[in-house]
């Protein structure tokens, strides 16, 4: 296995701030112009603040990305407290973690992720990964920040879902060249469900991959989505589930991604709050879960493994449905440890019928979302 470096990030936002543009600036920006500049930013990963006054900041703070390695300074918006919300964000929530005390935590379960290079030796999870493999140019780059995000949300030792469940991971792209000139092609994920299909027959029985987890969305039309299809069912039909974003797949279809209140308690469904992305369309009357046909796990608010090194970690405020997905891969895993002949058509049956409703308050009126997930009562209908 291939031990990937991440290179350092280019922080030119801030150098811009912290140094100035150019020989006609005249001493450092006004206060004013950098908080404008950190409000449009949002990603503060790795970024040294110290020489900044983020004081007043109170709206846009909440919706920034930063990490162990984020430098802050004395003046920070009024109780904005980053260490206690990266603290928060590791706990998997819906009492996922008095579940692995009963020792459900998806031991010897494999979970397969395809997505984007990976640092092989994240403390999350370096010593469960038992296959890494890279094709393409992401054999060509340094490990990103999502590759190891989805791996420890699925299965992280601190942050994940089952923190015993066995690693398997394909990085891989989605297409070729960059910026406008990307082309997608899906036939290339296409070939890593097939890669992991037959990779499944030579392992040991109780290291078998039961879920492949694929942060990816697509619609009929793009090129090679007739073949992911295609190989998805090959997987299925070989005993392994796949769970991707695909809201035309009737296995899939039902999944959605939660927010939080910054520091809630990640347990309890009173400081769960619609997901970040979707949030408005709820008010609008365009979102698709207000008859409560959603199951919802959390997605927002998340801390994860970060490239940076094998003990860093990042803080997410929003993440979106590439979240969502390893997490319910991750819920599945420990359904396997369970009840290890469960499929996942049972396993969603299950979800449907222990997930619990939630609601939100606006303005008066009370928004129904969907229904939270809830591990506890969806292992105990299996059998647990």
């Amino acid at each position: 296995m291939k031990n990937r470096k991440l290179l350092r990030p280019a922080l030119c936002l801030l150098l811009a701030l912290l140094a100035g543009c150019g020989p006609s600036r005249e001493g450092p920006m006004e206060p004013e112009a950098e908080s404008r500049a950190l409000l449009s930013s949002g990603d503060l990963r790795g970024a040294d603040l110290r020489e900044l006054d983020l004081t007043g900041l109170e709206e846009a703070a909440y919706r920034w990305d930063f990490d162990t390695r984020t430098q802050w300074p004395e003046e920070l918006p009024e109780g904005f407290d980053p260490a206690r919300l990266l603290e928060l964000g590791k706990d998997p929530g819906l009492g996922l973690r008095a579940l692995h005390g009963r020792g459900i935590t998806g031991r010897g379960v494999g979970i397969a992720i395809i997505d984007q290079a990976l640092p092989a030796d994240h403390q999350e999870y370096g010593d469960r990964l038992r296959f890494y493999q890279e094709y393409h140019t992401a054999a060509q780059g340094p490990a990103s920040a999502h590759g190891p995000a989805v791996a420890s949300i699925a299965l992280g030792k601190t942050v994940g879902v089952a923190p015993e469940a066995l690693l398997y991971f394909l990085a891989d792209d989605l297409g070729t060249g960059e910026g406008a000139a990307f082309s997608r092609d899906l036939s290339w994920y296409a070939e890593d469900v097939d890669r992991l299909t037959a990779l499944n027959e030579t392992l040991p029985e109780g290291e078998r991959i039961r879920v492949i987890s694929m942060s990816v969305g697509w619609m009929p039309g793009d090129p090679g989505a007739e073949a992911l299809e295609a190989a998805i069912a090959r997987a299925r039909a070989a005993g392994i589930a796949v769970v991707c974003v695909n809201s035309r797949d009737p296995l899939l279809e039902p999944w959605m991604g939660m927010g939080r209140r910054p520091y809630g308690d990640p347990n309890r469904l009173e400081d769960c709050l619609p997901g970040a992305f979707w949030e408005e369309s709820l008010y609008s009357g365009e979102y698709r879960g207000t008859d409560g046909s959603l199951l919802l796990v959390p997605m927002d608010g998340r801390t994860a493994a970060s490239p940076a090194g094998e003990a860093e970690y990042a803080y997410f405020a929003g993440g979106g449905m590439s979240w969502a997905a390893p997490y319910v891969a991750g819920l599945y895993a420990l359904a396997c440890q369970v009840k290890p002949e469960v499929t996942f058509e049972e396993f969603l049956a299950a979800a449907r019928s222990t997930a619990r409703p939630v609601s939100v308050w606006r303005d008066g009126v009370e928004y129904p979302y969907g229904k939270a997930v809830d591990p506890a009562a969806l292992l105990e209908a299996l059998g647990a």
